[in-house]
Protein backbone atom coordinates (compact mmCIF):
# COMPACT_ATOMS: atom_id res chain seq x y z
CA UNK A 1 0.00 0.00 0.00
CA UNK A 2 2.43 2.60 -1.15
CA UNK A 3 1.54 6.62 -1.99
CA UNK A 4 1.75 6.01 -5.69
CA UNK A 5 -1.59 3.45 -5.55
CA UNK A 6 -3.35 6.33 -3.29
CA UNK A 7 -5.12 8.38 -6.06
CA UNK A 8 -8.40 10.77 -5.05
CA UNK A 9 -11.09 11.33 -7.64
CA UNK A 10 -12.74 14.66 -7.98
CA UNK A 11 -15.98 13.57 -7.07
CA UNK A 12 -14.91 11.93 -3.76
CA UNK A 13 -16.39 15.04 -1.76
CA UNK A 14 -19.89 13.88 -1.83
CA UNK A 15 -19.17 10.57 -0.68
CA UNK A 16 -17.17 12.73 2.15
CA UNK A 17 -20.22 14.55 3.17
CA UNK A 18 -22.67 11.00 3.09
CA UNK A 19 -19.56 9.72 5.65
CA UNK A 20 -19.74 13.09 7.81
CA UNK A 21 -23.78 12.56 7.70
CA UNK A 22 -23.47 8.38 8.58
CA UNK A 23 -20.56 9.15 11.35
CA UNK A 24 -23.17 11.61 13.12
CA UNK A 25 -26.01 9.15 12.77
CA UNK A 26 -24.01 6.31 13.96
CA UNK A 27 -22.73 8.19 17.19
CA UNK A 28 -25.85 9.46 17.99
CA UNK A 29 -27.93 5.95 17.71
CA UNK A 30 -25.25 4.34 19.76
CA UNK A 31 -24.71 6.96 22.69
CA UNK A 32 -28.82 6.70 22.55
CA UNK A 33 -28.30 2.82 23.18
CA UNK A 34 -25.66 3.19 26.32
CA UNK A 35 -27.82 6.51 27.37
CA UNK A 36 -31.15 4.58 28.08
CA UNK A 37 -29.74 1.59 29.24
CA UNK A 38 -27.36 3.70 32.25
CA UNK A 39 -30.37 6.03 32.76
CA UNK A 40 -32.12 2.12 33.65
CA UNK A 41 -29.62 1.24 35.85
CA UNK A 42 -29.60 4.33 37.41
CA UNK A 43 -33.16 4.03 37.92
CA UNK A 44 -32.41 0.79 40.18
CA UNK A 45 -33.35 -1.15 36.97
CA UNK A 46 -31.17 -4.33 36.61
CA UNK A 47 -29.70 -4.54 32.99
CA UNK A 48 -30.10 -8.18 31.65
CA UNK A 49 -27.26 -10.20 29.42
CA UNK A 50 -28.64 -8.76 26.35
CA UNK A 51 -28.67 -5.76 27.62
CA UNK A 52 -24.80 -6.11 28.29
CA UNK A 53 -23.79 -7.11 25.26
CA UNK A 54 -25.62 -4.23 23.43
CA UNK A 55 -23.96 -1.78 25.72
CA UNK A 56 -20.66 -3.26 24.72
CA UNK A 57 -21.66 -3.12 21.11
CA UNK A 58 -22.76 0.22 20.98
CA UNK A 59 -19.09 1.36 22.28
CA UNK A 60 -17.60 -0.57 19.59
CA UNK A 61 -20.02 0.39 17.14
CA UNK A 62 -18.69 4.01 18.21
CA UNK A 63 -14.90 3.36 17.92
CA UNK A 64 -15.63 2.00 14.39
CA UNK A 65 -17.92 4.74 13.38
CA UNK A 66 -14.66 7.46 14.12
CA UNK A 67 -11.82 5.37 13.12
CA UNK A 68 -13.84 5.66 9.49
CA UNK A 69 -14.16 8.97 9.79
CA UNK A 70 -10.69 9.71 10.69
CA UNK A 71 -9.24 7.32 8.03
CA UNK A 72 -11.20 8.90 5.42
CA UNK A 73 -9.97 12.60 6.28
CA UNK A 74 -6.65 11.71 6.52
CA UNK A 75 -6.92 9.90 2.97
CA UNK A 76 -8.44 12.82 1.43
CA UNK A 77 -6.27 15.40 3.21
CA UNK A 78 -3.06 14.03 4.88
CA UNK A 79 -2.84 11.03 2.80
CA UNK A 80 1.30 11.97 2.74
CA UNK A 81 1.54 11.74 6.75
CA UNK A 82 -0.99 8.69 6.66
CA UNK A 83 1.18 6.46 4.78
CA UNK A 84 4.36 8.01 5.30
CA UNK A 85 4.22 8.08 9.65
CA UNK A 86 3.89 4.34 10.56
CA UNK A 87 3.02 5.39 14.46
CA UNK A 88 -0.57 7.06 12.86
CA UNK A 89 -0.68 4.24 10.07
CA UNK A 90 -0.24 1.84 13.27
CA UNK A 91 -2.83 2.80 15.51
CA UNK A 92 -5.62 3.76 12.93
CA UNK A 93 -5.06 0.12 11.77
CA UNK A 94 -4.97 -1.36 14.92
CA UNK A 95 -8.37 0.81 15.87
CA UNK A 96 -10.16 -0.45 12.97
CA UNK A 97 -8.94 -3.85 13.30
CA UNK A 98 -10.12 -4.14 16.96
CA UNK A 99 -13.37 -2.48 16.25
CA UNK A 100 -14.65 -5.36 13.28
CA UNK A 101 -13.09 -7.99 15.52
CA UNK A 102 -14.87 -7.17 18.46
CA UNK A 103 -18.28 -6.21 16.78
CA UNK A 104 -17.97 -9.37 15.58
CA UNK A 105 -17.61 -11.79 18.74
CA UNK A 106 -20.58 -9.72 20.55
CA UNK A 107 -22.64 -10.02 17.99
CA UNK A 108 -22.02 -13.54 17.85
CA UNK A 109 -22.56 -13.75 21.58
CA UNK A 110 -25.74 -11.39 21.32
CA UNK A 111 -27.39 -14.47 18.78
CA UNK A 112 -26.22 -17.38 21.16
CA UNK A 113 -27.97 -15.12 24.13
CA UNK A 114 -31.35 -15.32 22.01
CA UNK A 115 -30.66 -19.43 20.96
CA UNK A 116 -30.14 -20.17 24.45
CA UNK A 117 -33.50 -18.11 25.87
CA UNK A 118 -35.57 -19.94 22.90
CA UNK A 119 -34.50 -23.06 22.64
CA UNK A 120 -35.05 -25.70 25.46
CA UNK A 121 -31.74 -28.67 26.36
CA UNK A 122 -32.29 -31.51 28.60
CA UNK A 123 -28.83 -31.91 29.30
CA UNK A 124 -24.95 -31.43 28.16
CA UNK A 125 -23.14 -28.42 27.77
CA UNK A 126 -25.67 -26.23 26.25
CA UNK A 127 -28.17 -26.65 28.75
CA UNK A 128 -25.40 -25.68 31.46
CA UNK A 129 -24.59 -22.44 29.35
CA UNK A 130 -28.66 -21.82 29.22
CA UNK A 131 -28.93 -22.18 33.50
CA UNK A 132 -25.82 -19.74 33.49
CA UNK A 133 -26.26 -17.29 30.87
CA UNK A 134 -26.14 -14.43 33.41
CA UNK A 135 -22.66 -15.22 35.02
CA UNK A 136 -21.35 -16.32 31.56
CA UNK A 137 -22.05 -12.91 29.15
CA UNK A 138 -20.20 -10.81 31.47
CA UNK A 139 -16.99 -13.33 30.61
CA UNK A 140 -18.09 -14.28 27.17
CA UNK A 141 -17.76 -10.31 26.62
CA UNK A 142 -14.39 -10.45 28.60
CA UNK A 143 -12.69 -12.66 26.55
CA UNK A 144 -13.94 -11.64 23.42
CA UNK A 145 -12.12 -8.34 24.34
CA UNK A 146 -9.16 -9.74 24.98
CA UNK A 147 -9.23 -12.02 21.58
CA UNK A 148 -10.10 -9.04 19.51
CA UNK A 149 -6.88 -6.89 21.55
CA UNK A 150 -4.48 -9.94 21.02
CA UNK A 151 -5.24 -10.54 17.70
CA UNK A 152 -4.43 -7.45 16.49
CA UNK A 153 -1.16 -6.23 18.07
CA UNK A 154 0.54 -9.10 15.42
CA UNK A 155 -1.14 -7.17 12.73
CA UNK A 156 1.21 -4.01 13.80
CA UNK A 157 4.29 -5.88 14.19
CA UNK A 158 4.27 -7.77 10.85
CA UNK A 159 3.48 -4.50 8.91
CA UNK A 160 6.56 -4.20 6.56
CA UNK A 161 7.80 -0.39 5.20
CA UNK A 162 7.57 0.10 1.49
CA UNK A 163 10.51 2.61 0.35
CA UNK A 164 11.51 4.46 -2.49
CA UNK A 165 13.40 1.44 -4.29
CA UNK A 166 10.73 -0.52 -4.12
CA UNK A 167 12.31 -2.55 -0.69
CA UNK A 168 10.64 -3.40 2.32
CA UNK A 169 11.77 -4.09 6.17
CA UNK A 170 10.13 -4.59 9.31
CA UNK A 171 8.57 -1.00 11.32
CA UNK A 172 11.72 -1.51 14.10
CA UNK A 173 14.41 -1.36 10.97
CA UNK A 174 15.90 2.49 10.92
CA UNK A 175 16.57 2.79 7.08
CA UNK A 176 17.53 5.69 5.10
CA UNK A 177 15.94 5.88 2.04
CA UNK A 178 12.56 7.44 1.42
CA UNK A 179 9.12 5.78 3.10
CA UNK A 180 6.58 5.79 0.24
CA UNK A 181 3.95 3.10 2.23
CA UNK A 182 3.24 -0.03 3.81
CA UNK A 183 2.50 -3.56 3.09
CA UNK A 184 0.36 -5.93 5.68
CA UNK A 185 0.96 -9.32 6.44
CA UNK A 186 -1.57 -11.27 3.93
CA UNK A 187 -1.17 -14.13 5.74
CA UNK A 188 -1.23 -13.16 9.68
CA UNK A 189 -3.93 -11.12 8.18
CA UNK A 190 -6.11 -14.10 6.64
CA UNK A 191 -5.55 -15.88 10.16
CA UNK A 192 -6.65 -13.30 11.94
CA UNK A 193 -9.87 -12.91 10.18
CA UNK A 194 -10.76 -16.45 10.47
CA UNK A 195 -10.35 -16.37 14.36
CA UNK A 196 -12.33 -13.04 15.03
CA UNK A 197 -14.35 -12.58 11.43
CA UNK A 198 -15.08 -16.36 9.76
CA UNK A 199 -15.62 -17.97 13.89
CA UNK A 200 -18.25 -15.60 15.04
CA UNK A 201 -20.07 -15.94 12.01
CA UNK A 202 -20.40 -19.59 11.72
CA UNK A 203 -21.84 -19.09 15.37
CA UNK A 204 -24.52 -16.42 14.02
CA UNK A 205 -24.85 -18.69 11.67
CA UNK A 206 -25.95 -22.05 13.03
CA UNK A 207 -27.54 -19.91 16.39
CA UNK A 208 -30.10 -18.09 13.50
CA UNK A 209 -30.56 -21.37 11.65
CA UNK A 210 -31.59 -23.39 14.34
CA UNK A 211 -33.80 -20.70 15.65
CA UNK A 212 -35.79 -20.13 12.42
CA UNK A 213 -36.22 -23.77 12.42
CA UNK A 214 -37.43 -23.69 15.58
CA UNK A 215 -40.15 -20.82 14.86
CA UNK A 216 -41.21 -22.80 12.37
CA UNK A 217 -42.05 -25.79 14.77
CA UNK A 218 -43.19 -23.06 17.38
CA UNK A 219 -45.69 -21.13 15.13
CA UNK A 220 -47.46 -24.14 14.30
CA UNK A 221 -47.85 -25.02 17.17
CA UNK A 222 -48.91 -21.99 18.77
CA UNK A 223 -51.36 -21.11 16.33
CA UNK A 224 -53.12 -24.67 16.90
CA UNK A 225 -53.17 -24.22 20.20
CA UNK A 226 -53.93 -19.85 20.64
CA UNK A 227 -54.98 -19.00 17.25
CA UNK A 228 -53.50 -16.73 14.50
CA UNK A 229 -51.71 -14.16 17.46
CA UNK A 230 -49.68 -16.87 19.03
CA UNK A 231 -49.39 -15.28 22.35
CA UNK A 232 -46.04 -13.04 23.25
CA UNK A 233 -43.76 -15.99 23.66
CA UNK A 234 -44.41 -16.47 19.69
CA UNK A 235 -44.18 -12.99 19.40
CA UNK A 236 -40.83 -12.55 21.44
CA UNK A 237 -39.49 -15.64 19.27
CA UNK A 238 -40.08 -13.80 16.19
CA UNK A 239 -38.81 -10.97 17.18
CA UNK A 240 -35.50 -12.56 18.27
CA UNK A 241 -35.31 -14.59 14.61
CA UNK A 242 -35.80 -11.37 12.77
CA UNK A 243 -33.22 -9.46 15.04
CA UNK A 244 -30.54 -12.18 14.68
CA UNK A 245 -31.23 -12.89 10.84
CA UNK A 246 -31.12 -9.03 9.69
CA UNK A 247 -27.45 -9.31 11.51
CA UNK A 248 -26.38 -12.42 9.95
CA UNK A 249 -27.70 -10.31 6.65
CA UNK A 250 -25.41 -7.33 7.53
CA UNK A 251 -22.40 -9.09 8.69
CA UNK A 252 -22.78 -10.92 5.25
CA UNK A 253 -22.68 -7.57 3.18
CA UNK A 254 -20.36 -5.89 5.75
CA UNK A 255 -17.69 -9.11 4.72
CA UNK A 256 -18.49 -9.00 1.16
CA UNK A 257 -17.82 -5.28 0.84
CA UNK A 258 -13.99 -5.20 2.78
CA UNK A 259 -13.18 -7.88 0.38
CA UNK A 260 -14.24 -6.08 -2.50
CA UNK A 261 -12.56 -2.85 -0.69
CA UNK A 262 -9.32 -4.87 -1.12
CA UNK A 263 -9.57 -5.15 -4.45
CA UNK A 264 -11.21 -2.34 -5.94
CA UNK A 265 -8.74 0.99 -7.65
CA UNK A 266 -9.55 3.55 -5.17
CA UNK A 267 -10.32 5.71 -8.04
CA UNK A 268 -13.37 3.95 -9.01
CA UNK A 269 -16.54 5.31 -7.72
CA UNK A 270 -17.60 1.98 -6.40
CA UNK A 271 -14.00 1.64 -4.53
CA UNK A 272 -16.11 4.64 -2.46
CA UNK A 273 -20.05 3.16 -3.05
CA UNK A 274 -18.53 0.23 -1.26
CA UNK A 275 -16.92 2.36 1.40
CA UNK A 276 -19.81 4.03 2.01
CA UNK A 277 -21.54 1.07 2.36
CA UNK A 278 -19.03 -0.06 4.97
CA UNK A 279 -18.78 2.85 6.88
CA UNK A 280 -22.67 2.99 7.06
CA UNK A 281 -22.26 -0.75 9.23
CA UNK A 282 -22.13 0.55 12.91
CA UNK A 283 -25.18 3.04 11.88
CA UNK A 284 -27.49 0.40 10.49
CA UNK A 285 -26.61 -2.73 13.46
CA UNK A 286 -27.32 -0.14 16.08
CA UNK A 287 -30.62 0.79 14.52
CA UNK A 288 -31.34 -3.26 14.37
CA UNK A 289 -30.74 -3.12 17.79
CA UNK A 290 -33.19 -0.73 18.72
CA UNK A 291 -35.76 -2.10 17.02
CA UNK A 292 -35.00 -5.46 18.58
CA UNK A 293 -35.15 -4.39 21.60
CA UNK A 294 -38.24 -3.54 23.27
CA UNK A 295 -36.62 -1.10 25.86
CA UNK A 296 -35.06 0.76 23.43
CA UNK A 297 -37.63 0.93 20.88
CA UNK A 298 -40.19 2.19 23.52
CA UNK A 299 -37.39 4.55 24.51
CA UNK A 300 -37.17 5.58 20.92
CA UNK A 301 -40.69 6.06 20.33
CA UNK A 302 -41.44 8.29 23.38
CA UNK A 303 -38.49 10.75 22.40
CA UNK A 304 -40.24 10.73 18.54
CA UNK A 305 -43.80 11.42 20.18
CA UNK A 306 -41.94 14.29 22.48
CA UNK A 307 -40.86 15.96 19.11
CA UNK A 308 -44.05 15.43 17.14
CA UNK A 309 -45.84 17.72 20.07
CA UNK A 310 -43.35 20.19 20.64
CA UNK A 311 -42.59 20.59 16.75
Amino acid sequence: MGLENIVIPSFVDIFLIILIAETFLGALTNVFIILVNVQAWMKGQTLNSSDHIVVALAFSNMGFSCVNAATTIFIVFFKEILFTNNSIFSIIYYIMSYTIFSSSWLNAWLCLFFFLKIISFKDGCLSWLKMNISSVVPWLILISQIISFVSCLPLIWTITEVYADNTTTVLATNQTTKLTGYQINTLYNLYSLVINCIVPFLVVMVTTGRIITSLCSHTRHMKDNMGESGGPSLKAHQTAARTMTSLLILYLIFYVVEVALGYLPMISPLYWVCFIAMASFSTVESILLIMGNSKLKQACEGILKHCRKTG
